[in-house]
């Protein structure tokens, strides 16, 4: 009877033992689990860190650029400021949508890009035509179909 007491308190350890090593090991996979899900958002994050470095270098040169009159055409000149300008605003634009995650910071950067071809690209009027409807519809969708909440800052 002793021994069959030792052999079911033994029996008993050995699953309480399994019991806190798959509970452990649960625990240690929520851990997995929510780094992985946490890794996009920190690489999404060190993107725009790299992205902010480069558009910083870019309003350095804009700015040198602006200051060192070259021997361009003065309508060359403009538009060769005005492409690096909107660059800079699409490329912080996109940064802040990286970030925020939210519908406006979305149409935003689609319409800077939409406004960008405008303004610097030299097209057809039907092409221009279109690009001016391409924004109407998203600034009607902007007022008319999102909520308050999109509108909202997410950290």
């Amino acid at each position: 009877m002793m021994r069959r007491l030792k052999f079911i308190l033994a029996k008993l350890i050995r699953y309480q033992y399994k019991f806190i090593m798959t509970k452990d090991r649960k625990r240690y996979l929520e851990r997995i689990h929510n780094i992985i899900l946490k890794m996009p958002s920190c690489l999404e994050k060190v993107v725009a860190a790299i992205l902010l470095v480069g558009v910083a270098y870019s309003c350095i040169q804009l700015g040198i650029h602006v200051l060192s009159l070259k021997e361009l055409a003065f309508d060359a000149y403009i538009e060769d400021i005005l492409v690096t300008a909107f660059n800079a605003v699409i490329v912080i634009e996109f940064i802040r949508m990286l970030i925020k995650h939210s519908m406006n910071t979305i149409v935003e950067v689609l319409i800077f890009a939409i406004a960008r071809g405008l303004v610097v690209e030299h097209e057809e009027p039907l092409e221009i035509l279109i690009r001016i409807v391409c924004i109407t519809i998203l600034l009607a969708c902007r007022k008319y179909l999102f909520y308050e909440k999109d509108f909202e800052e997410e950290l």
